[in-house]
């Protein structure tokens, strides 16, 4: 967001200003990579920023999914001619 706020536009009618620039009025100081820079001294000058705990993969969603049984009261069988697996069972829906 910080990036997005205080690029300058390369082209167009807002040519040379940045978003924040044109929500305040008030033209920027630096570069938004310095101005990032200065930020974050600003913000903690003396501590030291501790290194992000790493992430945990999760399982996929779809890991401990079971296929569905589909009772035998709903298959069918697929009789048609044109069939490449006649007899093959399906669902009552796709039949």
């Amino acid at each position: 967001m910080f990036y997005h706020n205080h690029r300058r536009y390369k082209g167009g009618k807002r040519q040379g200003k940045a978003p924040i620039e044109l929500l305040t009025g008030e033209a920027l100081e630096a570069d938004w990579v310095e101005l990032l820079i200065q930020h974050k001294q600003e913000a903690a000058p003396d501590t030291v920023v501790a290194p992000t705990p790493s992430l945990d993969p999760m399982p996929h969603r779809h890991e401990d999914m079971r296929p569905v049984e589909i009772p035998a009261s709903h298959m069918v069988l697929d009789g048609h001619a044109d069939s490449d697996y006649p007899g093959q069972a399906v669902g009552a829906k796709a039949a």
